[in-house]
């Protein structure tokens, strides 16, 4: 049986047959086989990844079997890539593709090639441009190969060794040089927050200039000359480049999350039993935050008007202005809540039907932030009374609490107290001698589970990847028209434009740019230029808001629910919205940009 073999030579003469398909051998021995080929990046991945699976493993006591699933999955994908394994080392020792023989085996295959002089025949034809698949459709078959050329080029010049061991380095050094301090809240903090927050930051960073230099460089120097001339469109060879970039980082994420995780598991059990089962219950988990309806104040602000119309003063004034004062004070009063009061309303959070069932002998969360008006000591607790559900069917739950403001807090409730409807109602008595004051955001909310804290994430995960596409459509589009080091400037310099939307939304709010009185901080009216700046920065701003909220690093270290509709949102928004935007302007630059000007 005849197979098909890809002859290599180098500068001297040097011939070397690599077998095409699926290789046995690379999937029994995976990393081992690896290192035999000289693949030592590659070999050092792939070892590090079994330690880290087994490590997981064995933290989390699961059976066997999932280890030898998870070696039996390493050995496909590293079977059917053994090809690209053996080229990516050939080309490294400084050997270039000739020709696919078919033969019996390699040395027949060379000798066949000797035969003829050295010279492959027409029948042994070379691969499609780049070693693009047969079976890639003849209308993508460009886009395919410039984005194997992307990633050949990133593996040529070492890019990816140097951001692997910066990557590893970090890593593994942050939560050894910043220490926690024993809770797990701190833990999470550094081994979540800080480690993930500097893995974007800095895969960030090198997706910029990855993505100004491979085509701002390719343009400088020529090399794109030659690719235009050839049956293939501009677009195809700028969504090329962002896609062999974007494969590079969906990798790179992959890889550094899966250490993450792993140290996680592994480093867990150095705090305490306590900390330990907080860290597990309210850390490593995936839950949704339900916030309370805003009440319905109608009928009593109808009230509160009828009782005060009967004085001639407040009847003289406009029905609608009062109104709105009668609903602003009610607002006011649910607010604030005065010492040895309850709250005049209850909260009403709703679960879902039959929430009750689903989170049976399942703990759910409160969580809460208050805040005082009056000067508090540090280190003072409030005393917090509560009240939980009640209805004919059964009695209501009480009990209390102490903790202080500014910091939000979380204690766990039973899910027995849900109404059939999902509704869980919630009523706050303030026990202590200060007034207590709830956030119009986030003061209350209610925390249920959601999925496993490995979904959750991955989903996390997923989000920095649509960020990265987004920063890498930003080089790219940067590139189309200005060299290496402008583009990598400006595309820095739009970068930190929109992350710095407090800015925008200072101007908008100021009314203007110029004639700002210092005192009101309130621009004067009249401005032309105010009224364009207001306009403009105010569309920049909206904008800038719905791409950054996706921020899946506080969700993850808090313990909160990164939902597959907030991983499709991202893609819809950040990828699809803001990035289709950039992308489509950065190739209609490069389509009706003339290379090849004189100077």
């Amino acid at each position: 049986m005849k197979r098909r073999f890809e002859i290599y030579a180098d500068e001297v003469g040097n011939r070397i047959a690599l077998p095409v398909g699926f290789s046995p051998l690379a999937a029994v021995g995976t990393w081992a086989w690896a290192f035999a080929k000289k693949l030592w990046v590659e070999a050092t991945t792939m070892l590090a990844v079994n330690a880290i699976a087994f490590g997981v493993l064995h933290a989390n006591q699961l059976p066997v079997s999932f280890y030898v699933a998870f070696q039996v999955l390493l050995g496909i994908v590293v079977g059917f890539n053994a090809r690209r394994l053996r080229e990516l080392a050939a080309e490294r020792a400084g050997f270039a593709y000739t020709a696919t023989i078919p033969a019996a085996n390699g040395a027949t295959a060379l000798a066949m090639l000797l035969q003829v002089g050295g010279e492959p025949l027409p029948e042994w034809r070379p691969r499609s441009s780049g070693g693009v698949p047969d079976i890639t459709p003849k209308c993508i078959r460009g886009w395919v190969a410039v984005t194997l050329l992307t990633l050949k080029a990133a593996f040529r010049y070492r890019l990816v060794v140097v951001l692997l061991g910066l990557l590893v380095a970090v890593v593994f050094a942050l939560p050894g040089i910043i220490k926690h301090d024993g809770t797990a809240t701190g833990f999470s903090q550094i081994l979540l927050a800080y480690t993930l927050t500097a893995i974007t930051a800095l895969l960030g960073f090198s997706t910029l200039w990855l993505a100004c230099g491979t085509l701002a460089r390719d343009i400088e120097e020529m090399q794109l000359f030659l690719v235009v001339v050839k049956p293939i469109p501009r677009w195809q060879i700028w969504l090329g480049k962002w896609t062999g970039i974007m494969i590079l980082n969906a990798g790179m994420v992959a890889l550094a999350g899966t250490i993450v995780f792993g140290l996680l598991q592994v480093q867990s059990r150095q705090l305490g039993p306590e900390e330990y089962r907080r860290l597990k219950e309210e850390v490593l988990v995936a839950r949704e935050s339900r916030l309370p309806h805003a009440p319905n104040l109608d009928a009593e602000v109808e009230r509160i008007y009828q009782a005060r119309k009967t004085d001639p003063n407040i009847a003289a004034l406009n029905p609608a202005d009062v109104h709105r004062q009668i609903r602003g004070q009610l607002g006011g009063r649910l607010q604030v809540v005065p010492p040895g009061e309850f709250r005049p309303l209850p909260f009403v959070v709703d679960l879902g039907p039959g929430a009750r069932e689903r989170y049976k002998g399942k703990s759910l969360y409160v969580r809460m932030r208050f805040i005082s008006p009056e000067y508090v000591p540090e280190g003072m607790a409030f005393n917090h009374g509560w009240e939980l559900g009640g209805s004919k069917a059964r009695k209501p739950e009480r009990f209390g609490n102490s903790f202080g403001p500014d910091t939000p807090t979380e204690f766990a409730i039973s899910a027995d107290q849900v109404e059939d409807d999902g509704k869980l109602s919630i009523r706050y008595a303030n026990l202590s001698s200060l007034p207590v004051v709830f956030p119009t955001e986030q003061g209350i909310e209610v925390l249920i589970p959601e999925a496993s804290f490995a979904v959750n994430y991955a989903r996390g995960l997923a989000v920095i990847v649509c960020w990265l596409a987004l920063i890498a459509a930003l080089g790219l589009f940067s590139a189309s028209f200005l060299s290496f080091p402008v583009a990598s400037f400006v595309s820095l310099a739009l970068l930190v434009v929109g992350l710095s939307g407090g800015t925008l939304k200072q101007v908008v709010e100021q009314g203007g740019i110029i004639d700002v009185e210092s005192e009101s901080g309130v621009a004067k009216q009249g401005s032309t230029i105010n009224a364009i700046a207001v306009k403009v920065y105010g569309g920049a701003y909206w904008v800038l808001n719905q791409v950054s909220s996706f921020s899946p690093v506080d969700s993850l270290a808090t313990g909160h629910s990164v939902t597959w509709w907030d991983v499709t949102r991202a893609f819809l928004v950040v990828v699809g919205i803001a990035g289709g935007l950039i992308a489509a302007t950065g190739i209609t630059i490069l389509n009706r940009r003339e290379l090849a000007l004189p100077t």
